[in-house]
């Protein structure tokens, strides 16, 4: 069973009449900001914080340092949403009176899953059914998740990695879930037991579209993005794809993110924050970046491989994008392809 466990960084100063706040980690490198609550502060010194940007509201009743919030460089805008939801999840564990266990997207993000959409409220299960009066903010599944189906989070209950790949293929998007169930097989889950989960809550809506979810799933995938477009390849009907295709060249041993090796057609994803400065990490040297990617892309070349670059801006066209890509393929590959009824469109 995936467990998460961490260690504190040291407590940062706030203002003396506030209680100090301090960030904690999951062993995936996930940050959990602490969170002050209203009632615990003085609501004078509350307002004035506020009012001067050291800290922000989470939720009502609850505030964080903004700094725990935010993110700099390419693609901040869903890394600060993402930091935000954690924070919610934190404070509603210290708000609700009633034990709940975190579920579904919210779940993910505590264990480290990356998402393909950080979720707009914060997902719990409950033994009752919620009132008209409910948060509006949060997602109440009501069940009784079982002992083994929970693990802990620097104190929060959260549902297992097993469990809430289950519970997303079951409830989410095709897509959505799919990302998730790749991150568990790239982290020592086994298919098999995903399965049996799954079998054990026979009785649920969507079984069926579930399964193919678990099915499809491949350890393989090392982003949401490829996940995407090997999603689509699916959806459509293509042969499954190998993932980090592996292509022998002149000048060492290559892998493409999917592929098919009878056709030599490899597919990449060309995420465009590797072009930029820092885009990776400090001092990383775009310049040097697409020298080497020039020189890997020539070397695949030679051994009769042909590779289609994928980027996000193909999302707007997904049918031109397949047409790149079906070039390559024999007319019987394509005559055979069904778009799959239980994909939806992404």
């Amino acid at each position: 069973m995936h467990r998460a466990s961490g260690t504190a960084t040291p407590e940062r100063r706030a203002p003396a009449t506030l209680v100090s706040m301090k960030v904690t980690f999951t062993q995936d490198g996930v940050a959990v900001p602490e969170v002050l609550l209203a009632r615990e502060q003085d609501k004078n010194q509350l307002a004035l914080a506020s009012r001067q940007g050291s800290l922000t509201r989470i939720r009502r009743g609850a505030y964080c340092d903004p700094d725990d919030i935010r993110a700099d460089g390419p693609a901040s805008a869903p890394r600060e949403k993402r930091n935000r939801e954690l924070a919610r999840a934190r404070a509603l564990h210290r708000q609700l009176r009633s034990n709940v266990v975190f579920s579904h997207t919210t779940a993910a993000l505590l264990l480290g899953c990356p998402v393909w959409t950080v979720p707009d409220r914060t997902h719990v299960y409950q033994r009752y059914r919620p009132s008209s009066r409910a948060a509006k903010d949060i997602a109440r599944h009501v069940g009784t998740v079982p002992a083994y189906a929970v693990t802990t989070v620097h104190g929060l209950p959260v549902t297992s990695l097993v469990r809430t790949v289950v519970d997303c293929a079951l409830a989410l998007h095709p897509l959505e879930a799919l990302v998730i169930a790749d991150f568990a097989l790239s982290h020592d889950i086994d298919r098999a037991e995903l399965l049996v989960e799954l079998g054990a809550r026979a009785e649920r809506r969507g079984v069926r579209r579930a399964r193919l979810v678990l099915e499809l799933a491949d350890g393989g995938s090392h982003s949401p993005w490829e996940t995407w477009v090997r999603y689509e390849m699916l959806r459509s009907g293509l042969p499954r794809p190998v993932t980090q295709m592996a292509v022998p060249t002149d000048s060492g041993l290559f892998h493409t993110d999917l592929g098919y090796e009878q056709w030599n057609l490899g597919v990449e994803f060309d995420g465009l924050i590797k072009y930029r400065p820092d885009g990776v990490g400090t001092g990383h040297d775009p310049a040097r970046e697409f020298m080497s990617e020039k020189g890997r892309a020539e070397a695949i070349r030679r051994t009769g491989v042909a590779v289609e670059r994928v980027t996000a801006s193909d999302r707007r066209d997904v049918p031109s994008m397949l047409a790149r890509l079906t070039a390559h393929l024999p007319p019987h590959v394509l005559q055979r392809a069904r778009v799959n009824p239980l994909l939806p469109p992404s």
